[in-house]
């Protein structure tokens, strides 16, 4: 009799560790799909969709007027009007 209840507790040992990996692993595996990067964030100023518009905005009409280069004052105009048509393009008014 001592051989039935020895058998039945290497059994319920096995089953623990069995249940034990059957929850380990799981979680190790979603743990090694999470994304290591990090977004950054500025704490003091939300940046809303219009300020992403405006960004992009000036960034084209930045590049749009780089050979503008040796008048500044022509540039700064030409500029001005690229983003305000950008933005007008993008829905917003003034």
């Amino acid at each position: 009799m001592s051989n039935a209840v020895s058998v039945s507790f290497n059994t319920s040992k096995n089953l623990s560790k069995t249940r034990i990996l059957l929850f380990i692993i799981p979680v190790v595996a979603l743990a090694a799909c999470a994304s290591p990067e990090k977004k950054w964030v500025h704490s003091e100023e939300p940046v809303t969709p219009a300020d992403k518009d405006m960004v992009q905005c000036k960034y084209q009409a930045a590049g749009s007027t780089a050979a503008l280069a040796a008048d500044s004052s022509a540039r700064s105009k030409e500029e001005a009007n690229l983003v305000n048509a950008c933005m007008r393009a993008k829905g917003y008014k003034q």
